[in-house]
C-alpha cells in the first residue's frame, strides 16, 4: 500500500494550540502550578504526558516528537502588545512592528436551491456531448462522472451570469460541471472546467476554470457522511474521478487546501490525503495532517510514488500510472498503536488501563530507601546501552498498561520503573565524550536517538 501515516513535527516547525485543543489533551498541573503537562495532539500519545506548558508565557514542548510552540491565547496577547504604540525613545523614530492579520476562516457555504434545476439539465446533457469525449481522453469512464453528478454546459448555456443576464466566462466548447455540495449533499455552488486543453493565449487560459461566485463547497461532500471506509480527500474534481474510478470508496475534492472545514468531517475519523506530488501539495498535506491529529483523526497520506512520476492522481490516471494499492488495509485495526486512537474516545474508556505517564508519577512516591535501590538498578540500566534502555520500556509499559487506573502501582514494579525513568534522565543530561561505551556500538543506533542524539 502506498500510504503511510505522518512523521513527526521537528525542531524548526513553530506550532499554534487553542485552549480547547489543549483541554481535550487532559492537562494536570505541575511544578506548583507554574506549568501543565498534557498528551501530545501532535503524534497522538495516550500513554504519557509528555507536553510541557509554560503557564506564563504560554510556550509549549513535546519532550516525544519535539513539536513546539505557543497558545493562541498567549500569541493574541504577543500580537495585542505590538498593537500597543510603544514609548518614543530619545533619538529614536522607528515604528512600531505591524500585527500580522489572523487568516480569515472560510466563509459559510449556504444551499442554493436555485442550483438544483440547472444542474439537472447540465447532468442530462452530458451523454454523447463534447464533455464525455474529453472525459473520455482522461480515462474516466462516463458511469463513473454520472454517479457522482457530473454534468454539461454547452456554448452559453454556462450558469455565470452578469447583472443583465449575459453569460460571464463562457468557452465556445462548453464546460464540464462540477457541483460543490455540503455533506447532506444540498448544492452550495458549481466549477466549470472548459473543455479541451488546446488554450491559444493567456487570456484563453484564464478561462479554463470557473466557480459560481459565493462560498465554495466540496465536490462529491456527501462521502463525508456516507459509508464507513476511509474517507480519501484530494484538492481536484478530476483528480477525484481518478481516484473513483482506480477504486477508493470515499472520495472528496476540497478545491485547495484553504477550504477545508473540520467541521464537515466530524463523522470521518479515518482520513487519506491524496494532494499533489510537488513541494506545495506536501506542505498541505502537513498543516491538514496536524488539524486532524488535534481533532482525533487517524490520518495516512498517497506517497508521490503512488503517481508514478506524475504529479497528480489525475495525470497518474491519465498516464496508466496510478497505484493504489488494497485502500481496505490503510488502517488495520491490528497494527494501530493506542497513541493513534481518536482523542475524543479518551474520556469514555471505563475503565481504562494505568498510562504511562501515571505510573511515572506515581513511582515518585517511593520511600528513600526504595529509591536508592532503584538509583543503584538505573546505573546497571544506564551502563547497558540504548537497547537495554528500549527493551526495559516496552516490557515496563506492558505490566503498567496490566493495571487498572487508579490502583496501586506495586513496590517491585515501581523500583524499575524509576530506575529506567532515572537511567533515561542520564542518557539525556550527560555529556557525549561522558557516555559509556555501549553508547557508541553501531548495532545498538537504533535506539539511541530516542535518549539521546550522540
Amino acid at each position: 500500500m502506498s500510504t503511510r501515516p505522518p512523521q513527526g513535527w521537528g525542531d524548526t516547525e513553530n506550532l499554534t494550540l487553542s485552549e480547547a485543543e489543549l483541554a481535550r489533551c487532559e492537562p494536570i498541573s505541575a511544578e506548583g502550578g507554574k506549568t501543565l503537562r498534557a498528551f501530545c495532539p501532535f503524534h497522538g500519545s495516550d500513554h504519557q504526558r509528555s507536553l510541557r506548558v509554560n503557564v506564563e508565557t504560554g510556550q509549549f514542548k513535546c519532550f516525544a516528537c519535539d513539536a513546539w510552540g505557543y497558545l493562541e491565547s498567549a500569541r493574541e496577547r504577543r500580537c495585542d502588545s505590538l498593537d500597543r504604540p510603544a514609548p518614543r525613545r530619545m533619538g529614536t523614530a522607528s515604528a512600531p512592528p505591524r500585527r500580522v492579520p489572523k487568516p480569515k476562516p472560510a466563509p459559510a457555504a449556504k444551499p442554493r436551491p436555485e442550483l438544483a434545476e440547472i444542474m439537472a439539465r447540465y447532468r442530462a446533457a452530458l451523454p454523447g456531448s463534447p464533455g464525455e469525449t474529453y472525459l473520455a481522453e482522461r480515462r474516466i469512464p462516463l458511469d463513473v462522472a454520472q454517479c457522482v453528478g457530473v454534468g454539461y454546459a454547452a456554448p452559453g448555456e454556462w450558469a455565470h451570469v452578469d447583472e443583465t443576464g449575459r453569460c460571464v466566462r463562457g468557452w465556445h466548447h462548453g464546460r464540464i460541471v462540477f457541483p460543490h455540495t455540503n455533506p447532506a449533499g444540498d448544492l452550495v455552488s458549481l466549477y466549470g472546467r472548459a473543455v479541451g486543453d488546446a488554450f491559444r493565449s493567456d487570456f484563453e487560459k484564464s478561462l479554463k476554470h470557473d466557480h459560481l461566485p459565493g462560498a465554495k463547497g466540496y465536490f462529491n461532500a456527501q462521502a463525508l457522511a456516507i459509508g464507513s471506509e476511509a474517507v480519501t480527500v484530494c484538492e481536484g474534481a478530476f483528480d477525484a474521478l481518478a481516484l473513483i474510478a482506480a477504486g477508493a470508496p470515499r472520495v472528496v475534492a476540497i478545491f485547495g487546501v484553504n477550504g477545508w472545514r473540520w467541521d464537515w468531517a466530524k463523522d470521518a475519523c479515518e482520513l487519506i490525503f491524496a494532494l499533489d506530488a510537488d513541494t506545495a501539495g506536501q506542505a498541505s498535506f502537513r498543516d491538514l495532517a496536524r488539524g486532524a491529529a488535534l481533532h482525533g483523526k487517524r490520518v495516512a497520506y498517497l506517497e508521490p510514488g503512488a503517481y508514478g512520476g506524475e504529479k497528480d492522481a489525475a495525470a497518474a490516471w491519465r498516464a496508466g500510472v496510478l497505484a493504489l494499492g488494497d485502500w481496505r488495509a490503510v488502517f488495520p485495526a491490528n497494527t494501530l498503536e493506542p497513541s493513534q486512537e481518536p482523542l475524543p474516545e479518551r474520556a469514555s474508556r471505563e475503565p481504562r488501563p494505568m498510562l504511562w505517564g501515571e505510573a511515572l508519577e506515581a513511582c515518585d512516591g517511593l520511600d528513600v530507601v526504595a529509591k536508592l535501590a532503584a538509583y543503584e538498578r538505573s546505573h546497571v540500566y544506564f551502563e547497558d546501552g540504548p537497547d537495554r534502555l528500549a527493551g526495559l520500556e516496552a516490557v515496563l509499559w506492558d505490566a503498567v498498561a496490566a493495571l487498572p487506573t487508579g490502583g496501586a502501582l506495586p513496590d517491585e514494579l515501581a523500583r524499575d520503573v524509576f530506575a529506567w525513568k532515572t537511567a533515561a534522565f542520564m542518557a539525556r543530561r550527560r555529556r557525549a565524550d561522558d557516555l559509556p561505551p555501549a553508547w557508541y556500538d553501531p548495532a545498538q543506533a537504533e535506539h539511541r536517538h530516542r535518549y539521546r542524539d550522540v
